[in-house]
This record gives structure tokens, C-alpha cells and sequence, in this order.
């Protein structure tokens, strides 16, 4: 069904690769207009093109989403571009690994200041703007590790965790208000965060066959995959979807 998104305004940060870049693309391709934010330019080849073919529905703006005022700014973007905003697509993360011994506190900080803090953000100054709106959805892309725990992964999964609850604690707050909160769960999904991760590790074979042995199936996923459920939500097919998780593992969890 084509069109999914008409009218709709959305921005997607952690849209320069990966999950994010899928997203943006598959939302623009259903109608909706889009701000695309990220610390970095686009990476994603067609996404860079898209945004130099049609201005008028998909632009770019940095965004670091740990500092509040880049928060702001892209908030404030889609809403001077395109009058309104429908969606926000809280999708910038890092990895975080290691054990809590192995950790530092700074590498704790800046999982969680990325993770957790950045989608706190998104949040908190999409609402005036839904609110005006008449409503909106709210997607927050946590992981299977913010719902079961993965060994040396310990900051990153408590983030994860926390964008769990932060997402149904605002599904509650604001239902009134015709917001929806909802999270993504992803399970091994083949973005350039774990390539960098396999890229860097003393022994790539086996760590892309650790990723590889996550998954039932064998192998992971794909962007696009995590992408269409990010439509999904945004869309007014989940109009009674709120507080609640969307899991797309690959049937990682259903071990």
C-alpha cells in the first residue's frame, strides 16, 4: 500500500547511515517530509542524493543529540520547513561494550549521553509541537538488549533499557494528548556501528561469527527491515498502538 506517510512531517536523527538512512528514505517514498539529523553528513549514497534532488520534501541539519540546543534546532526545522510535526524517529546510538569492570565512567557516560539522553531530547521538544499538532508518534529504536541483557554490553544495554521504560512512561503521560510512544527492538541488524565493531576486533571471523550465532537464522538483518516497522508506527495504521515494544529480531528473543 503506497502512501503510507501523506502529509506526515517527521525527523529521524541518526539519519546519516544505517537504520536511520533507511528510514528517511522509506518515509520520503511513502509522502511524508523529513528532517534528517546526525553529527555527520549523509553517508547513505541514495539518501545523499535524495536530499540534493528534492529539498522541498527532505533536508538535512547536524545535530549532535546529546547537546539540547542541536536538539532543538531540528525540531524547530521541520516546523519552520513544513508547518508542523507528526514524528520523531529517535535512532542515533553507539554501541557501548564491555563489562562493568572493564568500563570507565566516561565510557558509561557517553553511551548513556547518546542513548538515552538524546532520545530524552527528542521527546521532550517534539511534545509542544505534537500537542499543537492534535497528536503524534514518537518511536524510540532501543534494542533486544533493552529487553533481555547481552554479555559485555553493559552500558550499552542499560541505555537500551532505559529507552524502553522512558518510551512507555511517556506513552502514559501524554496519551490524552494523542501522542504515541512506542519502542523498536532490532535484533542483529547489518548497520556500520557493528561493522566498526567486527572491523575492530582482534579476530573479524569470529566476531562476525559471534553476530552471525546471535541470530536463529544464521545472519542478520538489513536497515530496511527495521525501517518498514518505523513506518508502521508513524503511520495512522497503528492508531492504537502506544506503550508498547515492537520487536524485529529475527526471532533472536524467542530462544
Amino acid at each position: 500500500m503506497p502512501n503510507r506517510l501523506p502529509n506526515k512531517v517527521a525527523v529521524i536523527s541518526g539519519g546519516a547511515s544505517g537504520i536511520g538512512a533507511a528510514t528517511a528514505r522509506l518515509f520520503a517514498a511513502e509522502g511524508a517530509c523529513v528532517i534528517v539529523a546526525d553529527v555527520q553528513e549523509p553517508l547513505d549514497p541514495q539518501l545523499a542524493s535524495l536530499i540534493d534532488a528534492s529539498s522541498d520534501r527532505i533536508r538535512f541539519i547536524k545535530c549532535d543529540v546529546s547537546i539540547e540546543d542541536d536538539v532543538a534546532a531540528a525540531i524547530e526545522a521541520a516546523v519552520t520547513a513544513f508547518g508542523k510535526l507528526d514524528t520523531v524517529v529517535a535512532c542515533a546510538g553507539v554501541a557501548g561494550m564491555g563489562a562493568a569492570g572493564d568500563i570507565t565512567a566516561e565510557h558509561w557516560d557517553r553511551t548513556f549521553a547518546i542513548n538515552a539522553r538524546g532520545v530524552f531530547l527528542f521527546t521532550k521538544y517534539a511534545i509542544p509541537h505534537m500537542i499543537t499538532a492534535g497528536g503524534g508518534s514518537i518511536i524510540n529504536i532501543s534494542s533486544a538488549f533493552g529487553i533481555v541483557a547481552g554479555p559485555h554490553f553493559a552500558a550499552y544495554a542499560a541505555s537500551k533499557g532505559a529507552v524502553r521504560n522512558f518510551s512507555k512512561s511517556t506513552a502514559l503521560d501524554y496519551i490524552g494528548q494523542g501522542i504515541r510512544s512506542n519502542s523498536i527492538h532490532p535484533g542483529y541488524i547489518d548497520t556500520p556501528i557493528v561493522q566498526n565493531i567486527i572491523n575492530n576486533a582482534a579476530d573479524t571471523d569470529t566476531a562476525q561469527a559471534m553476530f552471525n550465532a546471535l541470530q536463529p537464522g544464521g545472519r542478520g538483518g538489513v536497515p530496511e527491515d527495521i525501517a518498514w516497522g518505523c513506518v508502521y508506527l508513524a503511520s495512522d495504521e497503528s492508531r492504537f498502538v502506544t506503550g508498547a515494544e515492537l520487536v524485529i529480531d529475527g526471532g533472536l528473543l524467542a530462544r
